[in-house]
């Protein structure tokens, strides 16, 4: 064997516990720092979420009162909306409920717990309407006028 040909018993082969260590301490503080901003995110992105599924609500019924020259209604109950429409005295349900706490995670305050939508797509009582969504500090509100109109 010639010299200098094996390896001293110096050479590394790994890491040493105190740099395994430091770069635990390193993403350690990098998650502490990160992960509050993406809590906020991810409430904002719910809340978001929630008011996007309250437009569409809201547009499924006014297109099922204005399709069926039959009122529709949108009914709030522990933040489970749903549209009927009323024929001859007997609600029929348009679509599947959307609730708001299983699928946003959200808490939904609505201005009232039912708003009915006139055959001609207008809102004769109780507008403006309106609901708001809460996450952990985040809030948006969605806003129906008389007119239908989602602001």
């Amino acid at each position: 064997m010639e010299r200098g040909a094996h390896k001293s018993a110096s050479g590394r082969q790994g890491f040493s516990l105190i740099e395994l260590l430091l770069v635990i301490v390193v993403i350690g503080t990098l998650l502490a720092i990160t992960a509050p901003r993406i809590a906020t995110a991810l409430s904002r992105r719910s809340v978001t979420g929630a008011t996007a599924g309250m437009d569409a609500l809201l547009r499924r019924a006014r297109a099922s009162a204005i399709q069926t020259r039959l009122p529709a209604t949108i009914t709030f109950a522990s933040g489970v909306a749903t549209v009927t429409v009323d024929s001859a005295g007997t609600a029929k349900l348009v679509g599947q409920p959307l609730n708001f706490p299983a699928q946003y995670g959200v808490a939904v305050t609505p201005s009232s717990n039912t708003l009915r939508i006139e055959p001609t797509g207008l809102i004769l009582t109780g507008t403006p309407f309106s609901m708001v969504a809460t996450k952990s500090g985040a809030a948006d509100t969605t806003v129906v006028t008389g007119y239908g109109r989602i602001e």
